[in-house]
């Protein structure tokens, strides 16, 4: 055998604590009470400051859902609102154009109306002033033919009459036509 194997085979001489892998009461006992006391010593601690960041880190996941719960259900009160003032602007728009449509159709009305009125008031004051000037035409005609008729009357008559007599005579003719 070479020296590798001599060494591999020789055992390990025994000491008075024993072998690692060897389990003692005496150290399973001392374990437990290690660990019981750093449990102690970490509840002491360490637990109230652990459980305060934890409930204060639920405490403000609970705040930030809430929170969001609230914006997403004021979104959608104002969605709702945001559609009913639509609805509203849209009924004002309509009744507006109505009522602009009738305003237009009650101000057309009431210009033909106006037009109609001053068309029959012109036609009426032409016919007045036709109807003057008529009149007026047919008296000068009257006093014309009447001044003729006495002019021709003279002549043939060889008497001349003066201008006062004329009027007199020329009046009095009128009224016997009229």
């Amino acid at each position: 055998m070479n020296e590798t194997q001599e060494m591999v085979a020789v055992p390990a001489p025994a000491t008075e604590i024993g072998n690692v892998l060897q389990v003692s009461d005496q150290m399973v006992m001392l374990t437990w009470v290690a660990f019981l006391l750093a449990c102690f010593a970490l509840y002491k601690l360490a637990w109230k400051p652990i459980c305060q960041a934890l409930d204060r880190r639920e405490d403000k996941i609970r705040q930030s859902l809430q929170a969001a719960e609230d914006i997403r259900a004021q979104a959608e009160l104002d969605k709702e609102a945001q559609r009913v003032m639509l609805a509203n602007a849209k009924q004002e728009a309509a009744a507006l154009v109505a009522r602009a449509q009738e305003a237009a159709a009650a101000t057309a009305k009431a210009v033909e109306e106006k037009a109609a009125a001053d068309a029959a008031q012109a036609v009426r004051a032409a016919q007045d002033a036709i109807r003057r000037a008529q009149e007026q035409a047919v008296g000068e005609l009257r006093r014309t033919a009447a001044e003729l008729a006495l002019d021709v009357a003279g002549r043939v008559l060889d008497q001349k009459l003066d201008a006062p007599a004329d009027h007199a005579l020329t009046d009095r003719l009128l009224q016997e036509l009229e």
